[in-house]
């Protein structure tokens, strides 16, 4: 025993080694780990022997390997009670307590949803849409509302232009806008016929001939020009003030040559289609005594041909008016008016692509909808803005469309001729000379399919003329029941439909009701007027941290002295197991099989 006669407390307590005994319990915890990890690297052995069992594969080979334990976490707690006496009357007695915790408690519980209901019963008055998916061979009825519609008509765009017309003029149905988009199907289209007299698409057919001499004229230069339109008629100009002047001074003497004719300055379009109240196809129809679209497939056509011939890019942009809907109060949304001006410059594309416009020069500029005709003013119900502008991309020359009146006021050998590509000055851009659609014994054929061509006289159409080619095809194609397609005819162009192909409408409604929609025969709902979405987060994280340190000191003095020790210790760890790194086994493997 140690002499502690003089010592002091801190003396007594350094000798007693309490940093030396936590110490020992710290390494126990450590020596604990080196034995497990023993362990683990013994077993290795076994998981690379071959068992016949195992069909004389490993369990390294099945994907078993040996388990590794780590001490994740340890606490240690220990207690220790020194009692000293001495001869002097001196005793002390120390009780030294530690303990050291550290919890860190993590909980993430994120969910996303969100929530918004919009319907026929909402406080607020909106639009609301709905998608209805219709084949395109479908006879089948739509109901709205509780309100029935049948699709009736002889070809596809047919009945779905009939649907259209009935739905937005009913006011029981609650649908004031339909609009509808052609589903993508593509066919093989040939024909043995002269290209001039028909042109094929893998969607369409067009036929070409007839009417009377048409003719482009450039004007970019304020000159003295002869304009020979044949042999017999040459308009003479002089020059003018201005360009403008010259332009509108050659338009003057084309007339009084006795053709029709009309100045396009550059900054104007270069042609412009009118469109019925909600609608977005290609018609001709008569406001106020006032015809629209006269002719408008012809003109598209030539359209193309002149774009085409000369390279040209064209822009086709859609607008709408800003009417209330029919039968109703609201009118149309900024959104839905804009996706009608888009539809509408569709349409017009579509025909340009049918007369052999390339998609890449054709180009859609992003519809206003109804900012021209407000930005305007005037009626809300104008057709002038119920419009879709066709314009050539950089032109900067005038042109002057001249079309002949008469079979007998030609326009043929003319001059300036300036028909060649990037040609500049006064003179004949393009020229079209009709031709006589004598197509006997020729044939389309579509996806291997032959149809003869036929010009008799059929819904109305002249024989002979190009609707009435059209006309024909559309029956002949219809009327075969063991093809997969079908075929609507447009003046004088045809356009094929598969038959399971579905057309895309999107109804809008400005509604509080409820509205239901039910189809039948190829008619799928793809989208209701009621739609719900909602969307939340919760986040929660806790954590806690403890630490906490006591300790006591009694001293007292005596004449003798004696010393006592005692304590007790207690170490609480977390052992996990943990893989064996693949580098580790494929080393170890290596290692312990035999080499061939």
């Amino acid at each position: 025993m140690a002499d502690y006669d003089g010592l002091t407390p801190g003396q007594v307590l350094a000798d007693a080694s309490v940093a030396e005994f936590i110490k020992t319990l710290g390494l126990s915890i450590a020596e604990a780990q080196q034995a497990l990890d023993e362990n683990s690297v013994d077993q290795i052995g076994e998981f690379l022997v071959p068992r016949e069992s195992l069909g004389g594969k490993t369990l390294l080979d099945l994907g078993l390997s040996p388990a590794f334990y780590h001490y994740q976490h340890a606490d240690i707690s220990c207690s220790l009670q020194l009692s000293l006496r001495v001869e002097k009357d001196l005793s002390v007695g120390l009780n030294l307590n530690g303990s050291y915790s550290d919890n860190q408690t993590s909980n993430s519980n994120q969910s996303d949803s969100s929530e918004s209901t919009e319907s026929g019963t909402t406080t607020a008055t909106r639009e609301r849409t709905a998608e209805v998916s219709i084949e395109s061979a479908s006879t089948g009825a739509l109901s709205i509302g509780g309100r029935s519609f049948n699709l009736s008509g002889d070809d596809p765009l047919t009945r779905i232009r009939a649907l259209q017309d009935a739905v937005m003029n009913d006011a029981e149905a609650g649908v004031p806008r339909l609009l509808y988009e052609p589903g993508e199907r593509s066919f093989v289209i040939t024909t043995d016929a002269d290209a001039e007299k028909v042109q094929t698409t893998d969607k369409t057919v067009v036929f070409n001939g007839g009417g009377f001499d048409r003719c482009l004229i450039q004007i970019d230069t304020n000159s003295a020009t002869d304009y020979v339109f044949n042999g017999s008629v040459t308009v003479n100009t002089t020059a003018q003030a201005s360009l403008e002047a010259y332009a509108n001074h050659v338009e003057a003497q084309v007339r009084a040559a006795g053709y029709n004719a009309g100045i396009f300055p550059t900054s104007t379009p270069i042609y412009t289609t009118h469109f019925r109240t909600g609608r977005h196809h290609l018609e001709t129809f008569d406001v106020d005594g006032t015809t629209y679209n006269d002719g408008v497939f012809q003109s598209l056509s030539d359209l193309a041909s002149f774009a085409r011939a000369h390279n040209y890019d064209l822009d086709v942009e859609g607008f709408a008016d800003a009417q209330s809907y029919q039968n109703q109060s609201e009118s149309g949304s900024d959104q839905s008016n804009i996706e009608l001006g888009n539809r509408r410059a569709d349409e017009v594309i579509r025909v340009l692509l049918a007369n052999g416009m390339e998609a890449g020069k054709v180009h859609r500029t992003a519809s206003r909808g109804r900012a021209a005709a407000q930005a305007a003013g005037g009626p809300a119900d104008n057709v002038a803005f119920r419009k879709a502008e066709v314009r050539i991309r950089g032109r900067s020359a005038y042109l002057l469309i001249v079309h002949s009146t008469s079979a007998s006021l030609t326009i043929v050998d003319i001059a300036p001729d300036k028909t060649a590509p990037g040609s500049s000055g006064n003179g004949f851009v393009w020229l079209y000379r009709p031709q006589a659609l004598s197509l006997s014994g020729k044939k389309v054929s579509i996806d291997g399919t032959d149809f003869l061509l036929s010009g008799a006289s059929a819904g109305g159409h002249a024989a002979g003329s190009p609707s009435a080619y059209a006309q024909n095809l559309k029956n002949a194609i219809n009327a075969n029941a063991g093809v997969d397609f079908s075929a609507s005819a447009e003046a004088n162009m045809v356009t094929v439909f598969g038959k399971s192909t579905p057309f895309r409408l999107t109804l809008i409604s400005s509604e509080q009701r409820s509205i239901q929609l039910s189809g039948s025969e190829g008619i799928t709902i793809t989208r209701s007027f009621t739609r719900t979405e909602s969307s939340s987060l919760t986040r929660q994280n806790t954590g806690n941290r403890a630490v906490a340190v006591g300790a006591s000191l009694d001293v007292r003095y005596s004449r003798q002295f004696e010393m006592n020790v005692s304590g007790n210790s207690a170490i609480s760890a977390r052992l996990v197991s943990i893989p064996a790194p693949p580098e580790f086994l494929e080393t170890i493997k290596s290692f312990l099989t035999p080499n061939d």
